[in-house]
């Protein structure tokens, strides 16, 4: 089997090599909160404009600019406790021609903006950084800024899995949650909201003397960008959101057909995600028999065949064992795969698993040879470790840990800021119900792998009392350019449909790709997006891109 190479490997490890926690936190324990927290102020009461403007503290940085800024701990009382925010700036190329900055952030949540801005200023191109500032400034609780870290002595084990699918693996979950909850600082917990970042950038464009300020996120941060855009419209240039959640099923839910609440699901129930996932690899591995066994050695009923590998896994853990593939690791490695499209890899990846297990059971499946063993257990390390490196935050990578330890440290990050946002269920069970539930709903395996990251939002300590929970609009909402690839794996195209539903006016790009942001991988998408932040003027109709990737043809 080659050694896995992503397509977009070169352009994503190139340009900067981030390091995201978010990838280990997701996968080591789920975090949540906000059980019963009611709504946010109406937007009027969040605006920062009348509080003291703070002073940003820039430095030079191997060759950007570094900058530290205090802001308040709690917009609420803008003269008590402080935090500290680390900002990055790649600073506009003809500065006596600046129109302003771009804040960008990649996502996550838990992702550093700090980090992602210059490849971001690469992304975005010469036509948008000549005359615009890229910023990227590390959310409270996040990378450089003041962090959120879960620590203490513990003799909890962090879970072996990447989600959990027996009782076992469910109660050893369910206890290291437990351990987490109790051991996270409440003093950024309790002000972690999407709508607190929010309030941050505004803070900072007030600093920089600008009265208006643009905006690029992707994926948790089309969340970033739809709260923004919706709390200060009025300071709007241009925003663009890539790879985009509803942002009603973020933070409320949507209630259900037969009237139950939105918020009696878990948020990664509810963001459909593992539908998503789903659909990207039924998409994925359809094109792998159209191109045939020539080019794709999994061709002849390909997702059938993945399938029967994931059961086998599932139900066989002995053979799991002997192959050094185990059931989670299967599918967060395809998953992890589907973010960058690399669908001939998912292919070949599942050939190899179904030719040792065929192996093992005595029934080889071809006279080709099968991968020397130890081989699936270093295509997950790879992935895993690709994903650590790229700067768009993804849903899984190494388990933290597997012996019992004295000293427990996890990064609370992703969990302070999804579990402050979003209301959930206060019982546990209602993640294992929420699992199966998935599960049979079209999400598959994907199902549980999504729907367990948020279960310590069942009982997070921090408080949501600061979050924006809507209404989710923007007058002159032509401002707004919303980006999807039509099969994407963690954010599906129904997110950009629902977020363009509540901004009545904006204009969406689609591309027929599959894979996670298309800004950087569709040409055509990406020269959108930067004329729209070049100009300040979107589209006068909604883009549809054709297909740039043929996986299957090497």
């Amino acid at each position: 089997m080659k050694t896995f190479v992503p397509r977009r490997a070169a352009s994503l490890v190139a340009a900067l090599a981030v390091s995201v926690p978010l990838l280990a936190a997701l996968t080591t324990a789920p975090t949540s909160s906000a059980a019963a927290v009611p709504a946010a102020a109406p937007a009027a009461s969040t605006s920062a404009a009348a509080r003291e403007v703070p002073t940003i503290r820039w430095r030079s940085c191997r060759g950007f600019d570094c900058g530290r800024v205090d802001v308040p701990l709690d917009h609420d009382r803008p003269d008590g406790a402080t935090l500290t925010l680390a900002l990055r700036r790649v600073p506009a190329r003809k500065p006596a021609r600046r129109l302003g900055a771009v804040f960008v952030n990649p996502g996550g949540p838990g992702g550093s903006a700090a980090a992602f801005a210059p490849w971001a200023a690469d992304l975005l191109g010469r036509r948008v950084t000549n005359r615009l500032d890229v910023i990227g400034i590390d959310p409270r609780g996040v990378g450089g800024s003041s962090h959120l870290t879960c620590r203490g002595r513990s003799d909890t084990a962090y879970p072996s899995v990447g989600f959990p699918d027996t009782r076992r693996q469910v109660r050893d979950w369910l206890a290291f949650d437990t351990t987490v909850q109790r051991l996270c600082d409440r003093r950024i917990a309790d002000h972690m909201s999407t709508a607190d970042t929010a309030r941050d950038m505004d803070l900072v464009r007030q600093a920089l003397g600008d009265e208006q300020a643009s905006f690029f996120g992707a994926s948790y941060g089309s969340v970033l960008g739809a709260t923004w855009v919706s709390m200060f419209p009025g300071t709007v240039r241009a925003a663009v959101v890539d790879s985009v959640l509803d942002p009603v099923a973020w933070t409320t839910g949507r209630d259900l057909p037969d009237g139950t609440p939105g918020s009696s699901l878990p948020i990664s129930a509810r963001l459909g995600s593992e539908v998503g996932s789903r659909d990207a690899l039924e998409a994925g591995l359809a094109e792998c028999d159209e191109a045939g066994r020539r080019a794709c050695r999994l061709a002849g009923d390909a997702l059938g065949r993945w399938d029967a590998v994931a059961a086998r896994l599932r139900s066989d853990r002995a053979a799991a064992r002997r192959v050094g593939l185990s059931y989670s690791d299967f599918v967060g490695t395809t998953l992890g795969m589907l973010y960058g499209g690399d669908l001939w890899y998912i292919a070949e990846f599942a050939f190899q698993a179904e030719k040792q297990l065929s192996r093992l059971a005595g029934r080889p499946t071809s006279d080709e040879p099968a991968a020397p063993d130890g081989t699936l257990g270093r295509t997950v390390r790879e992935v895993r470790a690709e994903l650590a490196r790229s700067p768009y935050p993804g849903p899984y990578a190494a388990v933290a840990g597997r012996s019992r330890q004295q000293r427990l440290w996890f990064d609370g990050s992703t969990h302070g800021v999804m579990c402050s946002d979003s209301l959930n269920p206060t019982g546990t069970a209602a993640w294992s119900e929420a699992a199966e539930r998935t599960r049979a709903a079209g999400g598959a395996d994907f199902g549980p792998s999504w729907t367990w990251l948020s279960s310590a939002c069942s009982a997070w300590p921090g408080s949501g009392e600061d979050a924006y929970r809507g209404p989710f609009t923007m007058p002159d909402a032509e401002r707004l350019l919303i980006v999807s690839n039509r099969h994407d794996p963690a954010t599906p195209l129904s997110g950009a449909l629902a977020l363009q539903q509540l901004m009545p006016g904006s204009r969406l790009v689609t591309t027929g790709d599959t894979g996670h942001v298309a800004t950087g991988a569709n040409r055509c998408a990406t020269e959108v997006v930067r004329d729209v932040l070049r100009t300040a003027e979107s589209p006068a109709e909604d883009v549809v891109c054709t297909r740039e990737r043929e996986p299957f043809t090497r």
